[in-house]
């Protein structure tokens, strides 16, 4: 059974988990989302101060447009392209964060292929958006001419109010896809520095589940063989799901630091306790209600190799789903 059918009690539900940090520090406030709370993509989780990041791109725009009179030039065709050139380019990133989770759930085939197309239609318009943006900032800047546009001072002018415009909108924190706000530690009116973690973002479009199996488990085990999956929290139901791939190498110390492989221990007890590897399993479809980040599981693989071995492991997770109302 540990060969044909291979199963593991020692399975968890994962997702890709992101802290959330401004890149810009400030005193918040506006606080949109509490803890716990389920978001969609784009929606604000909270917003720093604007009021020093408007004052900067004033300032630096005031100086552009000084370094521009002195020149005999006027610089404000060159501002206003350049406004929008940073603005395609913020949109452009997260679009293409978006677009990049698509696909790879399009992949597994837990979404239809027409959200790929979807989503590569986005990314191609607002590709084509700052193609667009750049090229009118080439314009203006042409027309301003070689010796306002060659200035080191209107160069560096530029560049500090372009980096002035991009602080601005980054006051502005969004969700990056639909998923759950966790380990909310923001209040408005408390001061926030760049880069220091505000919350924990879960992100509910790409889950899977990690099941440690032992070594002499994964010889038949091969991606895309069917599984069968129970939770702790929803006893009685049995939910189908595939193989996505196999884990290469796990870390032999408690903690490894320098490669980042899992580290999994067997507590049988039974002489050499034999290694254990992980392996990544996707759903056959929306993931079910009412798992969590962190769900235990039981799990089988059917490798195909024996019918009868499948047939016992069947019997075996819909015994654990039954059992798994007095656990």
């Amino acid at each position: 059974m540990e060969r044909l059918t291979p199963s593991s009690s020692q399975a968890v539900v994962q997702a890709y988990v992101v802290r959330m940090a401004p890149d810009v520090a400030g005193r918040v406030v506006e606080v949109n989302v509490t803890d716990n709370a389920r978001v969609e993509a784009g929606k604000v989780l909270f917003r720093i101060d604007p009021r020093p990041f408007e004052i900067a791109v004033a300032e630096a725009q005031a100086q552009a447009e000084y370094i521009g009179q002195t020149l005999g030039a006027s610089t404000a065709a060159v501002e206003s392209a350049q406004a929008k050139l940073v603005k395609a380019g913020a949109d452009f990133e997260n679009i293409q964060a978006q677009s990049q989770r698509t696909f790879e759930l399009v992949q597994r085939g837990i979404m239809a292929k027409s959200k790929a197309d979807e989503a590569r239609a986005a990314l191609e318009g607002s590709r084509a958006t700052v193609n667009g943006a750049e090229a009118d900032l080439a314009k203006a800047r042409e027309e301003l001419g070689p010796r306002g546009d060659e200035n080191p001072q209107l160069r560096a002018a530029l560049a500090t109010l372009a980096r002035a415009r991009l602080d601005l909108l980054r006051t502005t924190v969004s969700s990056p896809a639909s998923g759950v706000v966790s380990n909310l530690q923001l209040a408005t009116g408390q001061y926030i520095g760049a880069g220091q973690s505000a919350l924990t973002f879960i992100d509910a479009t790409s889950i899977w589940i990690s099941a440690s199996f032992k070594e002499n488990s994964l010889e038949h085990i091969s991606t895309s063989d069917r599984a069968e999956v129970v939770f702790d929290s929803l006893p009685g139901s049995v939910f189908t799901a595939k193989v996505e791939s196999i884990g290469w190498g796990v870390s032999q110390d408690s903690v490894d630091p320098n490669t980042g492989l899992p580290v999994i221990k067997d507590d049988s007890g039974w002489m050499r306790d034999p290694q254990r590897f992980p392996v990544r399993l996707i759903f056959d479809g929306a993931p079910p209600v009412g798992i969590r980040f962190g769900s235990q599981a039981n799990v089988v693989v059917y490798s195909g190799r024996n019918p009868v071995a499948n047939a016992i492991g069947a019997a075996w997770i819909r015994i654990i789903s039954v059992l798994t109302y007095v656990s």
